[in-house]
């Protein structure tokens, strides 16, 4: 009688952003999450870290679904770690 093996590998995949300003300093940080470590950024930058068009973060901030700061310069920035995670996207386009 044969022997069979059962071989199991696992896969991590890491990703990394890097997140560059014109004026060189750190981006803020969000205020409402509780681990104080998200960053805000734009949300053209928002959107490419999401894979998602513009249109969908300027949504996602009305629906109140993500953390958000309106500038006194009238810009908006959004909190990286407020954006849903891929399986929760919705699309209603």
């Amino acid at each position: 009688m044969a022997k069979t093996r059962k071989t199991e590998k696992t896969v991590e995949i890491h990703e990394f952003y890097i997140v560059r300003s014109a004026s060189g300093s750190l981006p803020a940080l969000c205020g409402v999450c509780a681990a104080g470590d998200a960053f805000m950024v734009a949300p053209e930058q928002a959107a490419a870290v999401a894979d998602v068009p513009g249109r969908m973060i300027y949504r996602w901030v009305e629906a109140g679904m993500v953390h958000y700061q309106e500038q006194s310069d009238g810009s908006l920035t959004v909190c990286l770690k407020s954006l849903p995670a891929s399986g929760e996207q919705i699309w209603d386009e």
